[in-house]
């Protein structure tokens, strides 16, 4: 069984994403991969233009691509796009916020071997540092820590793109681990992130409690005892990345 990998991005520089870091993990864990660059204006393009290579295709997307697309959906859409472009067997399907830890890549080939339709990761939503993360329950998290992200090529994702629609087995959740560090990106930036998200993307007021303060405050949505430590090292590709975040 071959494994693509996808992801996409757009303003990864201004908005302060692991992208770079995201591509390393991918080319790493797949035998191919698909980058989109959605419409970039900071220089992101040619930044992932350099990953190209015999193995990994880049496609740069004019800004009007980005704007014809509406909604939540159009985080589906990127990733379906990057997804066509595709020719093997199974992808992992991976945001730009986003890491697979390096020991779940053996789990990663063994699962595709089962040949289910699809398979179920965990997700670790970091908060206030890189070092914690929210520990709560799944109705209060602030995305989903259960996701479909490994799955034949005939599936999509859909929706907000948190997940791929397709029939999955839980037999590989504790074992293959993504980790999460959109909410620790640099405190100066992650406020205009979140307006841009829930405005830009989701078209919906932004959250009130992001204007009791200059700059994003994690103590508004969790409080300390809401947290946990990290249970093992962080994945190899991120490791200078969180040097410089809180």
């Amino acid at each position: 069984m071959t494994l693509g990998g996808v992801t996409w991005v757009r303003n990864g520089w201004y908005y302060d994403y692991c992208f770079r870091e995201s591509i390393q993990c991918l080319k790493e864990l797949c035998d191919e991969v698909i980058i989109i660059d959605a419409g970039s204006d900071d220089l992101t393009d040619r930044t992932v233009k350099q990953f190209e290579d015999q193995k990994t295709m880049v496609v740069c997307l004019g800004q009007d691509e980005w704007e014809k697309q509406k909604g939540k959906e159009k985080l589906a859409y990127f990733q379906n796009l990057a997804l066509s472009f595709l020719s093997t067997d199974y992808y992992f399907l991976l945001q730009a916020d986003e890491i697979i830890h390096e020991d779940s890549f053996p789990f990663i080939r063994q699962a595709i071997e089962t040949r289910e339709e699809g398979i179920v990761c965990s997700r670790i939503n970091l908060w206030r540092d890189c070092n914690s993360y929210i520990n709560v329950p799944e109705s209060r998290q602030p995305c989903s820590t259960k996701v479909i992200r490994l799955a034949k090529t005939n599936h999509q994702s859909v929706d907000d793109g948190e997940s791929i629609k397709a029939y999955s087995i839980s037999k590989f959740v504790e074992d293959i681990r993504i980790y999460h560090y959109g909410f620790v990106r640099k405190v100066d930036i992650m406020k205009r992130k979140v307006i841009n998200m829930q405005e830009g993307v989701f078209g919906v007021a932004h959250d009130p409690k992001l204007d009791k303060s200059e700059v994003f405050d994690w103590s508004l949505w969790f409080n300390e005892s809401e947290l946990s430590p990290i249970k093992e090292e962080h994945p190899k590709f991120i490791k200078e990345w969180i040097k410089t975040r809180p």
